[in-house]
């Protein structure tokens, strides 16, 4: 449906402008200048069409002068001139589109994603049942990060060399750059579910990574972009996280604040909410600096969360939150370089240092083992030992290069939480086991469910993702 500010919108606006009257604000010399590009959507564009009037005359309520550039127009040259001078600038239209042209997966292909997808052509009629206005292959072009930084060159798509040159944009400084009802911009796919969160926080860095680079600010929307773009302009000296905190959809329980992986000193938030039944998802994103205004000063600002924890090879586990609770819970830094390792086997004496931090073990002065001299995790198998979590693996010796099997990690676990006795026999494949006391100790507390349907596969190996997955449903509740 078509989006227009009510009254009660308009009003919203001002409220939250009173909200941030607390904020020393600087004095603009002139009318800020807000333009709303419309790109080619199939036969969405006329809907996309209404949802930029409306938000015009939201800018243009606020004070605001009001360039539109829509489809079938929105070519790459009418577009690029007329954010010269911007201090917002409004997308709507499709992401990186259908097909998403990131090939392979999580390739970022620069002259063509994180961008906006315009007209390759003036004039080609986008609103029809057919939506050939928006074949990305003949009609539309996407141009992406280098066309918008004007670094597109030899080995870039001929479509972006033929209809995306000319650059760099040229808006105002310290311009806010707002991607409305974009596929990817606020983290979210083009269906549900949603993607894991390490990917969403990926997407907002990637599309966010131009526009901070020269020198804007991102809010990425599919909540309503009016009520951000009155924010932005009835709020010059208030900080960029309170005018995303005033915003459709803020869900500070949902909130996750994180460093922004291609720009230092920005951040990347985003949050998973299920707006009006819409759908989990990633559907409200912010990068910059928090404390930035629009007007290029710094407010006092404190963000309601601290900065999270992700990494980037834990995309595709199914224990994916359960290994960010367990770096934020301080048990666990990753495997180096930004990395989990979800895949990895768990050492013993990687095991006692999981143990150690997740139960805060107490420290102690007596060696137990003779065969863990050289192991950077000596102090945690000791303290492992003095808490009677441990015996070792034989007579005086812990053997911390073994790896861990899932009968051993049920003792490790059942003796650390002093889980209660059961008398009920939970798998069929423990019956040889010197630790099936604790593996139905386990199964009774509800940390483990087995690897089967009756089974619990005691000999199997443990990997990270999975001890991961033990610790917080023993410990995070």
């Amino acid at each position: 449906m078509p989006v227009r500010p009510s009254a009660i919108l308009l009003a919203l606006g001002l409220l939250a402008s009173a909200v941030l009257a607390s904020v020393p604000t600087p004095t603009l010399a002139a009318a800020q200048k807000v333009v709303i590009i419309v790109g080619p959507s199939g036969t969405a564009t006329d809907n996309y069409r209404d949802r930029g009037d409306g938000i015009a005359e939201a800018a243009e309520a606020a004070g605001a002068q009001v360039v539109k550039v829509y489809s079938p127009n929105a070519t790459w040259p009418n577009v690029r001139s007329a954010v010269n001078g911007a201090n917002v600038i409004v997308y709507i239209g499709h992401g990186n589109g259908a097909p998403n042209p990131y090939s392979p997966p999580g390739t970022e292909l620069t002259d063509r994603v994180n961008g906006w997808g315009l007209n390759r052509v003036a004039g080609v009629d986008d609103d029809d049942s057919t939506g050939d206005g928006d074949n990305w292959s003949t009609n539309m072009v996407y141009c992406g990060e280098k066309a918008l930084l004007g670094t597109l060159g030899p080995g870039d798509g001929d479509a972006q060399l033929d209809y995306c040159t000319g650059g760099p944009i040229t808006p105002a400084a310290n311009f806010v750059m707002v991607y409305s009802n974009a596929c990817y911009a606020p983290g979210a796919g083009e269906a549900r579910p949603a993607p894991p969160e390490n990917d969403a926080v990926s997407r907002v860095a990637n599309y966010s990574g131009p526009i901070l680079r020269l020198g804007g600010t991102y809010i990425a929307t599919d909540l309503g972009s009016d009520v951000i773009v009155d924010l932005v302009l009835r709020n010059p000296g208030g900080a960029f996280g309170r005018i995303f905190e005033l915003g459709n959809g803020f869900d500070v329980d949902a909130l996750r604040r994180f460093a922004h992986a291609e720009v230092a000193g920005s951040e990347v938030w985003v949050q998973r909410t299920n707006p009006s039944g819409r759908g989990s998802d990633y559907w409200y994103a912010f990068a910059g600096r928090p404390g930035r205004t629009p007007a290029g000063g710094t407010a006092s600002y404190t963000p309601p969360k601290p900065l999270g924890v992700t990494f980037s090879d834990i995309g595709g586990s199914s224990f994916a939150t359960d290994i960010i609770w367990l770096a934020e819970q301080g048990i666990t830094s990753g495997c180096g370089a930004g990395r989990f390792c979800p895949r990895a086997v768990v050492t013993r004496e990687q095991m006692a240092s999981f143990l150690v931090r997740a139960l805060e073990l107490p420290v102690t002065s007596t060696d137990y083992f003779t065969d863990d001299a050289g192991s950077a995790h000596q102090a945690d198998i000791n303290r492992l030992a003095a808490s009677g979590i441990t015996g070792g693996c034989a007579d005086g010796e812990f053997c911390p290069k073994a790896t861990v099997t899932r009968e051993q990690m049920a003792s490790f676990l059942g003796r650390g939480l002093h889980l209660p006795a059961t008398s009920t026999d939970y798998f069929t494949d423990d019956a040889g086991s010197a630790h099936q006391s604790d593996i139905n100790r386990l199964a009774a507390s509800g940390i483990t469910g087995g690897c089967a349907t009756g089974r619990f596969c005691p000999s199997a190996s443990i990997v990270r993702e999975q001890m991961a997955a033990f610790l917080h449903r023993a410990l995070g509740h």
